[in-house]
């Protein structure tokens, strides 16, 4: 079942593409989630890469505002559609070293968020 989310991406260390998700009930709810993000990580100093609403029947774990970074270990592609936040996305599990990003709008990410089956 496609569920309403948000992706972050953010620029980690050594140019390295950070992915967090949050689960929203509709799209409006989405977009300002989206804007209150961007306003705290822009805040503190993150470089945001990309925040998008859109609809995917990928599941990860909650996220967790502390998380060691060991637990970096899930790999996942992203292709942006368009150019405004609520043009959606693609997300897929990948394998460490097996993404490939073929354009501006495609990102090899890594993030602390696993996917859950259901």
């Amino acid at each position: 079942m496609l569920k309403t989310t948000l992706v972050i991406l953010t620029l980690g260390y050594g140019g390295t593409t950070h992915l967090a998700v949050a689960e929203a009930e509709t799209q409006e709810d989405c977009l300002a989630k989206a804007e209150v993000l961007d306003q705290i990580l822009t805040g503190a100093g993150a470089k945001i890469t990309a925040l998008r609403c859109g609809q995917t029947d990928l599941r990860l774990t909650p996220y967790n505002h502390s998380y060691a970074e060991g637990e970096l270990r899930w790999h996942y592609h992203i292709k942006l559609h368009g150019t405004e936040r609520e043009d959606g996305f693609t997300m897929a599990p990948t394998a460490a070293g097996r993404c490939s990003a073929d354009g501006a709008d495609e990102f090899c990410t890594i993030s602390a968020q696993a996917p859950v089956e259901e």
